[in-house]
Formats: C-alpha cells, structure tokens, sequence
C-alpha cells in the first residue's frame, strides 16, 4: 500500500501535494480545487428538522403532544346579517306585488290563513332547520308531520289533550329512535331519515287506509288565534336563532359536522347532541302536522309528505342556513317561510295546479338556498390572513 493510498480523504478534502488536476470539477469524492483545506458542509444537504425522525402512520410525531392544537377560528356572522337584510327587501317586493296583483290575499280572512300556513310551515322549518344545524339532516319531517295529523284526526272526540298524545308521543319517539340510529352507528341523518321516511309511508297507510281522514267537528280553529299562533312560532324561530349565535352553543350543537374523515366519530358529545336535536325535530315536526289537520279540518296523510318536506328544506336553506351543518343566521328561517307562503297562496289565487306551483315554488327555493349555503360557507370562515392578524 503506497502512502498516498494509505490517507482517508474526506469529501471537500484535499491532500497536499495533489495528484489530480485542479480543472476537474469537484462531485463530491474529495478533488476539485478548494480555497480551504477544511471540509465543507452544504446546507442545502441537511434534512429538516421535521424530517429527520421517521413516523408511521398513524403515529403521533415527537413533540406533537406538547403542543396543543390551535382552536377553530371563530365564525363570521356579518353574511348572515346582510343576506336576512337583502332577504327583508326581497320579502317586502313580493308581499307589495302580490297585494297589487291579487288584494284580496291581505284581507282580514286571507292575512288569518297565511298567518296559520305560516305558523305551521314555520314549525316544520324549525325541525328541518335543528337537524341541519346538528350535521344530521332529517328528510322524514313531511312523514312525521303527516303520521301525528293522522292519529291526531283519528283519535280526537272532542278532547284536545287526550288527541294530542298520540300524534306527539308517536313523533317524539320517532325523532328518538332516528337520533339513536345516527348516533350508534355514526351515519348520515339523511340517509337514515330515509328509512324513518319510507316507515312514515307505511303508517300513514295502515292509519288512514289510503284516504284522507276527516277531523270531527268540534275541533279548535286555529283561525281565530291566527296571529298569537305566528307570533308564537316566529318568536320561538328567532329565540332559537339568537342562542345559535353564541359560539360554545353553536360549537355544540354542530359538533356532528364532519370536518375530516366523514366515517370518524365524533364522540359521545356530538353523539347526544344529535339525539337531542332530532328528538327535537320529530316533536316540531309532529306539533306542525297537528296544526296543518285542524286548519284544514283533514289529515291527508302520504300526499303532503313531499311537499311539505320541499317547502321546509328550501325555506331553511334560503334563510340562510347553511346545508353543511351549524351556521345559521336569526330571522331568516321565517322569512324564508313567509316567501314561500306568499308565492304558493298567490298561485292559488290566480287558480294555478296546486302540486305545480308546490314542486315549482319549492324547487327554486331549494336552488336558491343552494347559492346562499356557497354564500355563508365562504362568508361564514375567517380567512388566514385575518386569522394572523387577529381580526
């Protein structure tokens, strides 16, 4: 072994005297003309910090647990204000041009039976609305509605409380066992009130035969307390409104909103909540159905689930509540019903086909509503920018 061979050279490194010329350049191997006898060091070679510590999925990296995740960013609530205000203007030009067109809409009888459609829309609003805001859409309010309007006809002998328990208790316990079901197995409440609609077909054809069922006379008209019965249900709208505004509720309530994974539970928090708020939506929806047999004096049965559900779902969604879950605003879900009832009370004065102008009226509401949940989604998150700098 010569002396030459005998030195270990380092990259960057080069002994003296050299035997390789200085116009090489230099790869790496330890020739090549250097300024310096020491060896070199390329930045650009090291491996990040992050990096240099191998993880497998699913495993938590060195250092994670002590930092805690940044909480969520708090919601902007100022689309919500100027889309209720623009919906106020929107609301106002219909209600003027169908008093133009048609007057007699806004006499003392017509106002009392818009009040009454209104009130009951606006109870089957609210339970679409409450599923929404929970993450668990409830599509088998039109079938609970229609089961409670049903045994209520059926079971009322001049006895309103004893008629009410059926047609309640029933809806309550419907909106349980759909909560339960969503919660157990972490599904979407859209698919699983499917099933809860396809049971409310059934029903409503054991209950009622196929045909429509006649409520006995004698029975409260809720006509004559038209406006207490509004004010009731909007009052009640608005209240619920105001408390999703404040942030550790709101968080709470849409706790089942997928925000990764949408198979990954999200624990038995978002768990109850879900059980509360279709519980919740099975009881509005079974109180909107008792409502709209007394009014008309008939519990129709499986012929208003659909439309009713598709007048509920666009006049939610064109409130102003988003179709993702949790954001919502405070007057819109009324408004929203005030629309609708105006436009379908007005096709039926000018004599339009009724499921025509149902399915016609719906079906652009839901279109509409559909722009307005892009419109809150992208109005509703705080953006980077504003999050750095803590706006």
């Amino acid at each position: 072994m010569s002396e030459d061979d005998s030195t270990v050279r380092l990259p960057g490194r080069r002994s003296e005297p050299s035997r390789y010329p200085d116009d090489v350049p230099d790869q790496g191997f330890g020739y090549g003309d250097y300024p310096s006898d020491e060896p070199t060091f390329d930045p650009g070679y090291a491996a990040p910090e992050s990096d240099r510590t191998l993880t497998l999925p699913g495993q938590t990296p060195p250092g994670a647990l002590l930092t805690p995740p940044p909480p969520p960013a708090n919601d902007r609530l100022l689309v919500h204000v100027v889309w209720e205000l623009l919906l106020v203007v929107l609301v106002a030009a219909l209600a003027v041009f169908c008093w133009r067109v048609e007057p007699a809409m806004f006499h003392s009888a017509g106002l009392r039976l818009i009040a009454v459609q209104a009130a009951a829309l606006g109870l089957l609003a609210m339970a679409v609305s409450v599923s929404l805001r929970a993450g668990a859409p409830n599509l088998a309010v039109g079938a609970f509605a229609a089961v409670a309007g049903l045994l209520f006809a059926r079971a009322y002998e001049h006895n309103l409380p004893v008629a009410l328990i059926p047609g309640l208790g029933v809806a309550l316990v419907a909106g349980l066992a759909l909560g339960v079901l969503v919660a157990l197995l972490h599904v979407p409440g859209w698919a699983a009130s499917l099933a809860a609609l396809c049971g409310g077909l059934v029903a409503t054809t054991l209950i009622g035969h196929g045909a429509a069922v006649t409520v006995a006379d004698g029975a409260p008209d809720p006509r004559r307390w038209a406006y207490v019965w509004f004010i009731a249900v909007a009052a009640t709208s608005v209240l619920a409104g105001v408390f999703g505004l404040v942030r550790p509720l709101r968080r709470a309530i849409g706790a089942f909103r997928p925000v990764a994974d949408p198979a990954e539970r999200r624990g038995p928090g978002a768990a109850l909540m879900v059980v509360l708020a279709l519980t919740v939506s099975g009881g509005l929806a079974g109180l909107s159905g008792v409502l709209s047999a007394v009014q008309v004096r008939t519990a129709v049965g499986s012929g208003s689930i659909l439309p009713q559900l598709l007048l509920a779902l666009g006049a939610v969604l064109v409130g102003g509540v988003s179709a993702y879950g949790r954001r919502g605003g405070v007057f819109g879900t009324m408004l929203g019903v005030l629309a609708l009832v105006l436009a379908v009370q007005f096709g039926t004065m000018r004599g339009w086909p009724g499921p025509a102008t149902t399915f016609g009226v719906a079906g652009g509401a839901i279109v509409l509503g559909l722009v307005v949940t892009r419109l809150v989604e992208w109005g509703g998150r705080r953006r980077e920018s504003a999050r750095m700098l803590g706006v």
